[in-house]
């Protein structure tokens, strides 16, 4: 089963980016985009794009990219 999100918006150009790097990876990621969907965190994001887990911040920004890996393997 598969527990991570990934928060990205539409202006996000590092979304983009983490968003092919999903695709090209084939890492199982569920991504929400903010701007178009309803979410329900028990915190506020802040800062995107947010990898979270179970309702916990894992990384964010450029940071997700080493936690992908670890998805990935």
């Amino acid at each position: 089963m598969n527990n991570y999100t990934l928060y990205v918006d539409n202006n996000c150009s590092s979304c983009k980016k983490i968003q092919q790097y999903i695709n090209e990876n084939n890492i199982p990621v569920n991504t929400v985009n903010i701007d178009e969907e309803n979410y329900d965190l028990p915190f506020t994001i802040m800062i995107i794009p947010a990898l979270v887990k179970e309702n916990k911040l894992l990384a964010y920004g450029p940071d997700i990219t080493a936690i992908l890996d670890h998805i990935k393997q």
